[in-house]
Order: C-alpha cells, then structure tokens, then sequence
C-alpha cells in the first residue's frame, strides 16, 4: 500500500494518463520558480561562502523621469485622480449602496410575521413585524436585496437604490 495518490488514482480509473500528465506539466514551472542554485552574478559559490540574496530595486524604464517630477509636481489641491477602472468604479457603485441600506435598513430581530412575495416566478419570505406589514401593504416600505440578503426600506431609498443602480432588485409591494 506504499503506491502514490497519483498511481491509485490511476487504478481506480478515477483519472486518465492525459489528466496526470497536465497536472504534472502545470505543477512543474511552478516547482522550477522558486528554485535557483548558486550567486546570481553566473559564478559558481565556493564551498564555505553563503549565497546571499540580490536586493530588489524598482526598476525605471526612465531615469531622468523622476528627478524631473520632483522639480514639477502640482500642489495636492490641483492634482487630480484618474478615472477608475470597471471593477473600481462597480466596488465604489456597491459600497454606496451599502451604506445607503445599513443606513436606512428597518429589519427587526424580533419579527414573527411571514411576508411572502413574488421575485420573477419565485415566491420568497422575509420576517416582518405586524406593524411592517401594514406599512408593506401601504408602500410606504419596500424590499431591497443586497449581499444576498432581503432588506426592509423605506420607499423613497428604495427608488434611490433604483436610481443609483437599476440592475438591483427592489420589491414594492403596495404600488
């Protein structure tokens, strides 16, 4: 019972010849990176000195580059950000919202009343009070998801979610 993983793998046919052979092709540049014997500088070490490590330096494509920003860099009032990427911009869209919901949020621990509702063509639940049902009822609360959750808000911040981002789901059961 001394065979590798990989060997009763194999035997179980649980995996192929192929698949083993691509996991051990991934795996080796892997193994290969971190694996550099001798100096850096190309000669051989003797047998009593220590390698040591080559420090790492910034490298600058430019070097007149940064001697000439120091002498022409913007008061900190002036300079301005660039635009955000994609992802940057839809994590900022998303912590607005968030802050927006934690702020204005109206769920209840102690809710004991079912409220169920229509999401597409699933029915969902959300805990209210009885107190949050007539007002559900009224529209003056509605039904926002964020972070996977079901969260109870008023409906002015529930079109202000709709507002910031219309892909979001928001719930208005008494309109």
């Amino acid at each position: 019972m001394t065979q590798s993983l990989r060997e009763q793998l194999l035997q179980a046919g649980l995996v192929t010849e192929e698949q083993v052979r691509k996991v051990e092709q991934a795996r080796a540049p892997e193994a290969r990176q971190g694996k550099r014997s001798g100096p850096q500088n190309g000669k051989p070490a003797k047998a009593g000195e220590k390698v040591k490590a080559r420090p790492r330096r910034k490298a600058r494509k430019n070097p007149e580059r940064g001697s000439a920003r120091s002498h022409n860099q913007l008061p900190s009032s002036v300079v301005t950000k660039a635009p955000l990427s994609p992802a940057a911009d839809a994590r900022a869209l998303k912590q607005q919202l968030r802050e927006l919901v934690t702020a204005h949020r109206v769920n209840k621990e102690e809710a004991d009343v079912p409220y169920h509702f229509q999401v597409g063509t699933t029915i969902k639940h959300l805990y209210v009070t009885s107190e949050q049902q007539e007002a559900l009822a009224d529209g003056r609360l509605c039904i926002a998801f964020l972070d996977g959750r079901r969260n109870l808000l008023p409906s002015e911040q529930g079109r202000e979610i709709l507002r910031i981002d219309p892909s979001r789901t928001v719930i208005f059961p008494g309109d």
